[in-house]
């Protein structure tokens, strides 16, 4: 009698197997969801910083070439906003090829007398406003002559 016991014992039966797998894919899918939403955007604050300091960088080199242009240059304003480029434009001057920066605004402005400070449009304005947007990120400077 011993001997028939032993034999039913040995092994899983066909629903314990289908059981645990049925087990097994839920936990499965469940961690798919988890790799794919959790892990891989706990990268984006890098990315974010990254992104953060190569505008700064972007905006650094405009801002020696133009403190060059100022020491150098008879004309450092008018050469400078041509070296910028046109607004709504994007522009590889002061970066490489692979990372192109927009100009959101390459425009001279001033700032009346007795108003609040609210910038006005002026062709012949000494303040140059200069706003670079890269991925998503604006950075914007004010260059005087």
């Amino acid at each position: 009698m011993d001997m028939k016991r032993k034999k039913k014992m040995q092994g899983f039966t066909l629903i314990e197997v289908i059981v645990s797998l049925i087990v097994a894919s839920i936990l499965g899918a469940m961690l798919i969801s988890f790799m794919g939403t959790t892990v891989v955007q706990s990268a984006n604050p890098v990315i974010q910083a990254q992104n953060g300091a190569y505008i700064n960088q972007i905006m650094e080199n405009m801002t020696a070439d133009y403190k060059y242009l100022v020491s150098t240059s008879g004309t450092p304003m008018t050469t400078f906003i041509a070296r910028i480029g046109a607004e709504g434009s994007e522009q590889t001057y002061y970066t490489d090829a692979g990372h192109p920066y927009a100009i959101v605004h390459n425009r001279r402005v001033s700032f009346p007398a007795g108003s609040s400070v609210t910038e006005t449009p002026d062709a012949g304005g000494k303040i140059l406003k200069v706003t670079v947007r890269y991925q998503g990120l604006t950075l914007t400077a004010l260059f005087s002559e």
